[in-house]
Order: structure tokens, then C-alpha cells, then sequence
């Protein structure tokens, strides 16, 4: 009885080594923890380089000089003489079956795995700091807006004439073109400016935008001469100096500015009775 007892414990010794010599062994590079993560037998993912892309890739990671030779070896459970001789082949099938390949091409499928998740990762983070930077932003402005008109409005020009008007030396262009920058900052909202205008309604400023290009297009308009005053007092407080354009308006127009009326650039002829052109 005894006997039958050893016979059966030797016996399943035998088959259990048996089976284990069977089944073939998947690579476990150094580094890399136990998990689920299974290749797919008849296309791994490892797979899609042949071998003289590997080869290729292993002289340009060497040559980087960010691992030895000796570690990445340890690294991919290959040893040199298996290394040398797969290195020496030529051919896109030569040494797919060295050991160095499929270690080397796990090696590289895995890193390239890691990175692209770094830089997901990295894009995420950027992305949510971009946003935290535009709240803080908004609301820095929000904030800095009331404050900004106010300083703007408290600047005193020195060309005012005794009604309290000033020249403008700024066409509508100009003055249009400056309006939608500002709006267009974010520095504060609509309805701001046009209280720090004196009030005027949105229909006006609406109007004034809406006009076709023109010097004098909307000149009467009267978005047109408070908003002059309002970035003339800007760029006083900021400190900027004069265009080459403002200088050649106030040598052009003189003292007097602009004409604060409207000038659609037709012009009316009074010809003698009977003239035919």
C-alpha cells in the first residue's frame, strides 16, 4: 500500500514538470510588476517591428547614453552572446527568434506605452492649469476694471477748451478700431464703457461700429467725440506717446481737430440751369 502511495506522489512529480516544460514562458522584463496585462499570442502588440527595427532602435537607445549596455541587457533577461549574435544579423526576420528580439521589443513597446500616457497625463494637467489661470484672470480683470475707468476718468487734458470740449485728432476709423480692442480685452464689460462715455445707450455705439470705413463716417455721432476723450485720457495715463499718425493729424487738421460732423465722402455740385455735362 505504501509502494502504491510513492508510485502515485512520483508520478504526479513527473507530470507536473512535464506540464510546466509545455507551456511556454512569457518574458517578465526587470521592473515590470506581476499584473494582468497579457499579450495577445498570435499578433502581441510587442510585435509590430521586425527585427531590423529593433536592431535599429537598440543602437539609437544605446547610443543616447541614458542606459549601458550591461543594463539593458539585464533589463530585457538577455545575455551578451545572445545580444552579439542577434545585433550581427541582417534581414526584417533574422533573430525574431533570439530572445534579445521579443525582450528588446517589449522593452520598447512598454516605453512607448508609458510616455504616451505621461503626455495625456501632462496635457490633462496643462489643461486644467490654463483654466485656473483664465478664472483668475477674469476675475483679476473683473476686478481691475472699475478701477482702470476710474483713473481714466480722473486724467485732466490740457487742450480743453472753455465749454469743456477738446480737438479730436483721431478719425472714426481710428477711434472704432480702438473701441473694439478695448471691448475686445475683456477689461471690463459694455455697459462700463459706455457709463464711463457719459452714459451714452448701446444703440448709439452700435450705430457707430456698424458705419461703413470712412475718416469722417459717423463723425457727428457722439460715441465718436467722447470716446476720443476717454483713450486720449488712456493713453495719457499710461504714459504713451503720440503716433506718427496722431502728430500728422494735428498738423493737418490744426487746432480745430476733425470736423464733428458727418461725412460720407459725397459732396453735393450746384450747376447752372440748362448745363449739360
Amino acid at each position: 500500500m505504501a509502494s502504491t502511495r510513492v508510485n502515485a506522489a512520483a508520478t504526479a512529480a513527473t507530470l507536473s514538470v512535464a506540464s510546466t516544460a509545455a507551456v511556454p514562458q512569457t518574458i517578465q522584463l526587470e521592473g515590470e510588476e506581476d499584473s494582468e496585462e497579457e499579450f495577445d499570442e498570435d499578433n502581441p502588440e510587442w510585435a509590430k517591428w521586425n527585427c531590423n527595427q529593433i536592431r535599429s532602435r537598440i543602437r539609437k537607445f544605446l547610443g543616447t547614453k541614458e542606459m549601458t549596455q550591461t543594463a539593458f541587457l539585464k533589463l530585457i533577461n538577455a545575455n551578451s552572446n545572445s545580444y552579439y549574435r542577434f545585433m550581427n544579423l541582417k534581414g526584417p526576420y533574422s533573430g525574431n527568434m533570439n530572445q534579445t528580439y521579443e525582450g528588446a521589443a517589449i522593452f520598447f513597446y512598454r516605453r512607448e506605452r508609458d510616455a504616451k500616457k505621461e503626455k495625456e497625463a501632462m496635457e490633462k494637467t496643462n489643461r486644467k492649469r490654463k483654466a485656473t489661470e483664465a478664472r483668475e484672470e477674469k476675475a483679476k480683470k473683473s476686478k481691475d476694471g472699475p478701477e482702470l475707468i476710474k483713473r481714466i476718468l480722473d486724467v485732466e487734458l490740457e487742450d480743453v477748451d472753455e465749454d469743456g470740449s477738446v480737438p479730436v485728432y483721431d478719425d472714426c476709423d481710428e477711434i472704432r478700431k480702438k473701441i473694439n480692442f478695448f471691448l475686445g480685452e475683456k477689461v471690463t464689460t459694455q455697459a462700463a464703457f459706455l457709463r464711463a462715455l457719459g452714459g451714452i445707450n448701446g444703440n448709439s455705439l452700435r450705430t457707430f461700429l456698424n458705419m461703413k470705413r470712412g475718416a469722417g463716417s459717423g463723425a457727428a455721432n457722439v460715441v465718436y467725440r467722447t470716446a476720443y476723450v476717454f483713450f486720449e485720457k488712456k493713453r495719457v495715463l499710461e504714459g504713451k506717446k503720440k503716433t506718427k499718425k496722431r502728430m500728422d493729424n494735428e498738423a493737418k487738421q490744426g487746432k480745430d481737430g476733425f470736423a464733428l460732423r458727418h461725412d460720407n465722402g459725397m459732396r453735393w455740385m450746384i450747376v447752372p440751369s440748362g448745363w449739360n455735362k
